[in-house]
């Protein structure tokens, strides 16, 4: 049996969240399917959080694919590249990451802020470097083969 392309939903994938929440202004990051399952998440957030945050990204994720006609996309541009929520004194980017994932990470500044792109910088960065091994297998029914 070949060996197969480690994938998020083989491997814990934490070291590379962990490493983004570590630049300027970054305060958590969750990497979660299009489903919205979380498939990995950084220390400094709980469970419970990461859990709400993967699902609310899942939707937000999933309403940019379904606007980018508004903005005529072609079909193969119709995934968003990063969606951003503007929050006072903080934001979050959410970011397509790889096969079947996303990537949502919460930085603690104005949307305009240095720090933001910077996590953006770094975060593009880890998906181009990574994008294989942040992505996820397609789950099946259970019981199914």
């Amino acid at each position: 049996m070949p060996d197969q392309q480690p994938t998020a939903d083989t491997h814990d994938m934490s070291w590379v969240l962990n490493r983004l929440a570590e630049e300027k202004g970054v305060l958590h990051a969750v990497l979660f399917s299009s489903d919205g399952m979380v498939l990995a998440h950084s220390d400094g957030v709980h469970r419970d959080v990461a859990d709400r945050a993967g699902a609310s990204s899942s939707s937000i994720f999933s309403l940019g694919r379904s606007i980018a006609e508004l903005a005529e996309a072609d079909e193969d541009e119709d995934t968003p590249r990063k969606v951003i929520i503007d929050l006072p004194n903080r934001c979050i980017l959410v970011f397509g990451a790889g096969h079947n994932t996303a990537l949502a990470v919460s930085v603690a500044a104005e949307m305009t802020a240095p720090e933001v792109a910077v996590a953006s910088g770094a975060t593009i960065k880890a998906i181009k470097g990574l994008a294989p091994a942040l992505s996820a297998r397609e789950r099946t029914a259970y019981g199914t083969s």
